[in-house]
C-alpha cells in the first residue's frame, strides 16, 4: 500500500468490508436475540499498519481481524457449579413434596389416626371383653391401620422405582452429553485459526451442552483456549470428557466389591467375594476384625478360627452397635453359615482374609463411572450419619438429587416406617401371646420363618427376624380335658406345664422337641403327653394329641400363658399381628373367622381363662402412651411412646421438606444471579444492537463516499493527462 489516490481507494474498500462485517455480525445478534446458548457477536477492527512519508507518517486505514463473542468463563464456571447445586436441591425439594402430601395428617386422616382409632377399639375392648361386636370393630380398625402400613410403603417403593428410571434416563443423557462435547471439541480444534478464525457458533453449541451436563451432575471445567484442550471433570476428580475423548457413566444392578489389604491372602482366592441376598437402600461396608486365635489371617469357617467383621453404612464412619451400644461383630462363614444384617444375609467365598479386609455390598442399583483400565468404581451420591456428602461421589445436579432423595431420604423413612410397624408388632404381639381368649387352642402355627432351625435363635445365622429381641426364661401353657378345665387342678404343685429357653443355645428345633417332651401326671394318676410340634418350611406348628383318658378320647387344647422369653411373641404363636417387612404387614390369619382367640384377658394362676378378665386389652390400649424402645437397625434405640415416634417421624419428613425448600431457593437465586451476569456479558440487548446498526451503515455510507472521491480524484488525474 502506498500513498495516492490508489491507497486511499484502497483504504476505503477495507473500510467498507470492515462496516459491511460488523453490519452483518449486528444482525446476526438480533436475529439470535432468543436464541437459547446464543452468545453476543463482535468484529475486532484493527489499524492498518502505517508508512512513513512526509509530513510524517500516513495511516492505511481499518481491517477486521476476527469475529469474537463476549463470554465470561470466570462467571460461568461459577454459574456451572452453582446450578449443578441449585439442581441437586431443587431435584430434591421437589420429590420430597410427594412424601410429604404422603404423610400429609393434617389434610387427611392416615396411619397416625388410624393407630388411634386401634388403641382406641382395644380399649373398648377392655370395657367388653366377651363382645363379638367390640371384636369385631377392633379388627376393622387393625385392618385399616395395617392397609395404611402397606400401602404408605408400596407409595414409598414406588417412588424409589421411579427414581431408577429418572436416574437411568439421566446416565443416558449425560452419556450423550458427553460424546457431543467432545465431538464439537474435535470440530472446535479443527476450525479455530489464532486471531483469523473463531468458531463462536461451535463454542456456543458446546457451552450449552455443558449447562445441560451441570444440570445433570456436578462439573468442574479446564478450558486452555479453543485450540487447546478442554477438559470436563466431576468435582472429584473423575475425568468426563478429555478433549475429544469421552468417558462414560453406567446404571447397573447390585454388586460386592473387594478393599484388600496389602498382601491379604483372599488376593490369591479365585473370584473370592463378599456375596448376599436382599435389597436394601443402604451401601453396606464390612471389615474384618481380630480373629478370636488372634491370628493375622482369618479362615472363613478356617483353622484359625472363623473370621468375624463389623458393618457399616457410611463408609467406615460409624459402626452398627447393639441396644447397649457396643459394637456388634458377625462371623464370616460360608454359604452354609450366612448371617443376616439388617435386611441382607450375608456371606464368603471360602478362603483366608486378613485383618481390614474390607467388602463393599451394594445391594441396589448405582451410578459408576466407567474407566477401561481401572473398572467401574461407584460414585453413586453418599450421605454420611452427620448429613455431610462423600466428596468422592455425585454431590450436585439432578442425578445426585435423584440418588440422594432415593437411598437417604426414601431409604431412611422406609427405615423409620419399618421401625414403627416392628414395634407395634412386638409390643402387641408381645402381650397378647400370654394372653388368652374366648376359648383355647387346638392348632397354630407359628407366623415367622426361622431360616435355620437348627441354630440358636438368638444368633444371626439363625437367619430370623426377632433374633435380638429373645431372652432366656421359660415359656408356660395350660392344658386342658374335654371339659375345658385344666387338667392340673389347682392349688396344686405346678398349675401350669413349662419349657425353659436360652436364645444363645436353644434353636427353633430344641423348642420343638421341648414341647413334645412336655408331659405330667394329673391327680388320678394319668400320664398326659398334649403336644405334637412340628417344623414346616422354618415354621412352628403346635397342635395336640388326643387324649385317651377322656371318655370318648378327644384332643387335648391349650393355651399360652406366661413366657419371660419373647419366643412365642418372635415366633408370631397366639399372636396379633404378623409380617417381615412393612409391605407383609398384617392382622395374623385366622382372628377374623374365629373372634373367640383374640386375647383380651389372661390366664389366671390356675391356668383358667376367665371370660371377664380385660388385662391383655388393657394393657395394649396402654400402649398408646406407654413409653417402649424403638429403634432402626441403624440408629440407636429411643424410649418414647408409638404414637409420638409415628409423630417423630412426620415431623422428621416435614422438616427435610423445608430445608430442601429453602435450600432449592438460595441456591437457586446464586445461580440466577450469575446466570443474568452471563446475560449482561454475552446476552443480546435489541437497543444496543440498533444502535450499532445505525453506526455501522453510517460507517458503511462514509467508507462508499471514500471510494467515490478516490474515483473522482482518479478521474481528476486522467482528465489532467488529456
Amino acid at each position: 500500500m502506498a500513498i495516492g489516490c490508489n491507497a486511499v481507494l484502497s483504504m476505503g474498500k477495507g473500510a467498507l468490508f470492515a462496516s459491511q462485517a460488523a453490519i452483518q455480525t449486528t444482525g446476526n445478534n438480533i436475529s439470535n436475540v432468543n436464541t437459547p446458548g446464543y452468545s453476543r457477536q463482535a468484529v475486532m477492527l484493527q489499524e492498518n499498519y502505517s508508512i512513513n512519508y512526509n509530513p510524517g507518517q500516513v495511516g492505511q486505514g481499518v481491517k477486521a481481524t476476527e469475529i469474537f463473542r463476549y463470554f465470561d468463563r470466570f462467571v460461568e464456571n461459577a454459574y456451572l457449579k452453582q446450578q449443578s447445586s441449585a439442581a441437586h436441591s431443587q431435584t430434591l425439594h421437589s420429590q420430597l413434596r410427594y412424601v410429604e402430601n404422603l404423610f400429609n395428617e393434617s389434610n387427611m386422616e392416615g396411619v397416625g389416626t388410624a393407630l388411634t382409632a386401634m388403641f382406641d377399639a382395644w380399649n373398648k375392648l377392655s370395657k367388653s371383653p366377651d363382645s363379638l361386636a367390640t371384636r369385631e370393630d377392633l379388627l376393622a380398625t387393625a385392618y385399616t391401620f395395617t392397609d395404611l402400613i402397606r400401602s404408605t410403603d408400596t407409595s414409598l417403593r414406588n417412588l424409589e422405582d421411579q427414581m431408577n428410571k429418572l436416574i437411568r434416563e439421566d446416565v443416558d443423557t449425560a452419556n450423550r452429553l458427553m460424546q457431543e462435547i467432545a465431538a464439537l471439541n474435535r470440530e472446535i480444534k479443527a476450525n479455530y485459526l489464532a486471531g483469523r478464525n473463531n468458531p463462536n457458533q461451535l463454542m456456543d453449541e458446546r457451552d450449552q451442552r455443558v449447562r445441560e451436563l451441570a444440570n445433570i451432575i456436578d462439573i468442574d471445567v479446564e478450558d486452555r483456549g479453543p485450540g487447546a484442550d478442554y477438559m470436563l471433570s466431576m468435582k472429584n476428580g473423575f475425568p468426563l470428557v478429555q478433549h475429544d475423548i469421552p468417558f462414560s457413566l453406567e446404571f447397573r444392578g447390585p454388586s460386592s466389591e473387594n478393599n484388600l489389604t496389602a498382601g491379604s491372602p483372599y488376593l490369591t482366592t479365585p473370584q473370592g467375594k463378599a456375596r448376599f441376598n436382599g435389597r436394601d437402600s443402604h451401601e453396606y461396608t464390612l471389615e474384618m476384625v481380630a480373629a478370636p486365635s488372634g491370628a493375622d489371617n482369618i479362615g472363613v469357617s478356617g483353622a484359625n478360627g472363623t473370621a468375624q467383621f463389623r458393618v457399616s453404612i457410611d463408609g467406615g464412619r460409624t459402626w452398627l452397635t447393639d441396644d447397649n451400644g457396643q459394637e456388634r461383630l458377625f462371623n464370616a462363614n460360608d454359604e452354609d453359615g450366612r448371617v443376616r444384617v439388617g435386611n441382607l444375609e450375608i456371606w464368603f467365598d471360602a478362603g483366608e482374609v486378613a485383618v481390614g479386609d474390607t467388602f463393599v455390598l451394594s445391594p441396589k442399583s448405582d451410578v459408576y463411572w466407567i474407566e477401561p483400565t481401572v473398572g467401574p468404581i461407584n460414585i453413586s451420591t453418599q450421605v454420611y450419619t452427620n448429613g455431610t456428602m462423600n466428596e468422592r461421589r455425585i454431590t450436585g445436579g439432578s442425578l445426585g438429587g435423584y440418588l440422594e432423595f432415593r437411598d437417604y431420604r426414601v431409604g431412611e423413612y422406609r427405615d423409620r416406617l419399618q421401625a414403627f410397624a416392628d414395634s407395634v408388632a412386638w409390643e402387641v404381639n408381645r402381650l397378647h401371646s400370654q394372653g388368652g381368649g374366648l376359648t383355647p387352642l387346638n392348632t397354630i402355627l407359628s407366623t415367622y420363618r426361622v431360616g435355620r432351625a437348627t441354630v440358636p435363635l438368638g444368633s444371626p445365622e439363625a437367619l430370623f427376624k426377632w433374633s435380638e429381641h429373645l431372652q432366656a426364661g421359660s415359656i408356660s401353657f395350660a392344658v386342658y380335658g374335654v371339659d375345658g378345665k385344666p387338667l392340673i387342678p389347682y392349688p396344686g404343685s405346678q398349675a401350669l406345664t413349662s419349657i425353659n429357653f436360652d436364645p444363645t443355645v436353644n434353636s427353633l428345633q430344641d423348642v420343638a422337641a421341648a414341647i413334645n417332651a412336655v408331659s405330667f401326671t394329673d391327680n388320678d394318676g394319668n400320664a398326659h403327653t398334649p403336644f405334637i410340634a412340628t417344623i414346616y418350611d422354618g415354621k412352628l406348628q403346635i397342635s395336640t394329641s388326643v387324649n385317651p383318658h377322656a371318655s370318648p378320647p378327644q384332643n387335648y387344647t391349650f393355651a399360652m400363658t406366661a413366657d419371660t422369653t419373647g419366643v412365642a411373641a418372635a415366633l408370631g404363636i397366639n399372636t396379633f399381628f404378623t409380617g417381615e417387612s412393612s409391605s407383609l404387614f398384617a392382622v395374623r390369619d385366622g382372628l377374623s373367622t374365629n373372634l373367640n382367640h383374640i386375647n383380651a384377658g389372661r390366664l389366671n394362676g390356675a391356668g383358667e381363662i376367665n371370660i371377664g378378665d380385660n388385662i391383655t386389652a388393657r394393657e395394649i390400649a396402654e400402649l398408646a402412651s406407654k413409653a417402649v424402645s424403638i429403634r432402626t437397625t441403624w440408629n440407636a434405640p429411643t424410649r418414647q411412646s408409638i404414637p409420638d415416634y409415628y409423630g417423630g417421624l412426620v415431623a422428621r419428613i416435614g422438616a427435610d421438606t423445608a430445608n430442601a425448600a429453602y435450600s432449592a431457593a438460595t441456591e437457586g437465586a446464586v445461580a440466577q444471579d450469575l446466570y443474568d451476569r452471563q446475560e449482561e456479558i454475552s446476552g443480546v440487548n435489541l437497543d444496543e444492537e440498533m444502535t450499532n446498526l445505525i453506526k455501522f451503515q453510517a460507517s458503511y455510507k462514509a467508507a462508499a463516499k471514500l471510494i467515490t472521491t478516490a474515483d473522482e480524484m482518479l478521474q481528476t488525474l486522467l482528465g489532467m493527462k488529456q
